[in-house]
């Protein structure tokens, strides 16, 4: 796994990112679409919001969760130092290959904080904000492992359909003039604009009509850490440490090279460029003519990931994958299958320890991601992440796991603390925000 997908997982950034497009681009739409009426959009905006705020909520993990989450961290490219630590498993098992490992965790609201434990054969999530991880180490040789990885998080009942239906609201309001956008921006949705105001500043937005009736849309955000630091200094020291100074570059492309979708962030400035026509993605670098074609189920997705450590830019550029939107009456998720090794960029030194152990996260079916939302068994929504990648230990592999231990050791503690904070408050505020445009009762501040 690139060391930069360890901070590209964290998710206040992220979402106050998705805050600031939602309320550019008309939070009224999205809240609306996301449920048949008012009331029932309403109460299925309260179920995500409510249960990504459980989950963040003054976060304890038993001594056991603890110790299993930070052995796992250290030696994530070094599995043989873990595999016999049995303070670090809850299954342990032996293949004709080796080893089989097995830890499970559960996540609960309780009593205003949110409790993780360990145990074994955990159930499926069944309460608003319940998690359950579920982290595999297999031996396939002597020094080849594969790890697997998949949370489960219930985030009420809203159908995974619907959250299409809201990322396509999004991209349907954008088609308007940049000043009618700037109005919504500043007033759709005040709350959470206030919160993530203080760190993401909107740059700039451009829209261009086509001759076929879409529109060409470029949006540019600023991530200034400074804004919030008299609430939250040590997180915004951290992201002043390894998140700004950090450069990605996301695409989306066809078999025919038409590019659907681009977002890069360099110099601490996010630019999105996409093309819509009734909030349907058309190719941004297509001309306009002819009946507008309809997005392909797999794409390619270009990564370029560099983040800095110490005097270095560490990461990778010119990483290729399949990318598969999935959509079936009971799952909408995005599954991404890398199978290529990329260009590396390493520190010198780190260099002279290449080897061919820094190709196995890309060999045989390679490093598998998925992220979405799904039905579960007694009708909740659950969001998903699942992760499948392979380790070959050698030196240069060792290196990359210390690289990510460091970023991992340095924001444990205040700074996951501050941060959890921020997107809690996020998550209040959207939900304040939704009640307003849907109403049904007091919004509050």
């Amino acid at each position: 796994m690139p060391i930069s997908l360890r901070l590209a997982r964290r998710p206040a950034l992220a979402l106050g990112l998705a805050a600031v497009l939602a309320g550019t681009t008309g939070c009224r739409g999205a809240a609306l679409a996301a449920g048949s009426d008012p009331a029932t959009a309403r109460a299925n905006l309260d179920g995500l919001t409510t249960g990504f705020e459980y989950r963040f909520t003054n976060v304890t993990r038993s001594s056991k969760v603890q110790q299993s989450r930070l052995r796992m961290a250290r030696y994530a490219f070094a599995p043989s130092k873990v595999v016999g630590d049995t303070s670090v498993w809850t299954g342990l098992r032996t293949n004709r290959s080796g080893a089989e490992r097995r830890v499970e965790y559960q996540g609960r609201f309780v009593g205003n904080r949110y409790v993780f434990d360990a145990g074994s054969n955990l159930p499926v999530p069944s309460r608003l904000g319940d998690q359950r991880h579920d982290i595999s180490l297999t031996q396939r040789a002597s020094d080849h492992w594969t790890w697997h990885t998949a949370v489960e998080h219930h985030v009420g009942s809203m159908p995974p359909s619907r959250m299409e239906d809201m990322i396509k609201a999004l991209f349907a309001s954008a088609e308007r003039p940049a000043q009618a956008l700037r109005v919504d921006y500043r007033a759709a949705s005040p709350r959470s604009m206030a919160v993530v105001g203080r760190m993401v500043q909107l740059d700039s937005i451009f829209t261009v009509p086509q001759n076929d009736g879409s529109t060409l849309v470029t949006l540019q955000m600023r991530v200034d850490s400074e804004g919030i630091r008299p609430w939250y200094p040590s997180y915004a020291r951290f992201l002043a440490k390894y998140v700004e100074p950090s450069r990605y570059r996301y695409r989306l492309t066809d078999a025919t090279g038409a590019e659907w979708f681009d977002a890069r962030a360099v110099n601490r400035v996010l630019t999105m460029r996409f093309r819509s026509l009734r909030g349907e993605l058309l190719p941004i670098n297509r001309s306009a003519t002819g009946a507008p074609p309809r997005m392909p189920d797999t794409l390619t997705i270009s990564v370029d990931a560099l983040a800095k450590f110490g005097p270095w830019m560490v990461g990778v550029t010119e990483l290729h994958g399949q990318f598969v939107h999935i959509d079936t009456p009971r799952e909408r998720a995005w599954a991404m299958r890398f199978t290529r090794e990329p260009k590396w960029h390493l520190p010198l030194f780190a260099e002279k320890m290449l080897s061919s152990a820094i190709k196995s996260p890309f060999e045989g079916t390679g490093t598998y991601f998925k992220l979405g939302l799904r039905t579960g068994p007694d009708g909740q929504t659950l969001s998903e992440r699942v992760l499948d990648t392979h380790v070959r230990e050698s030196a240069i592999m060792r290196f990359l796991g210390n690289l990510g231990f460091t970023a991992m050791s340095d924001f444990a503690g205040q700074v996951e603390d501050e941060e959890n904070r921020l997107f809690v408050e996020l998550m209040q505020a959207m939900r304040r925000d939704g009640a307003a445009i849907l109403g049904g009762g007091d919004a509050g501040p």
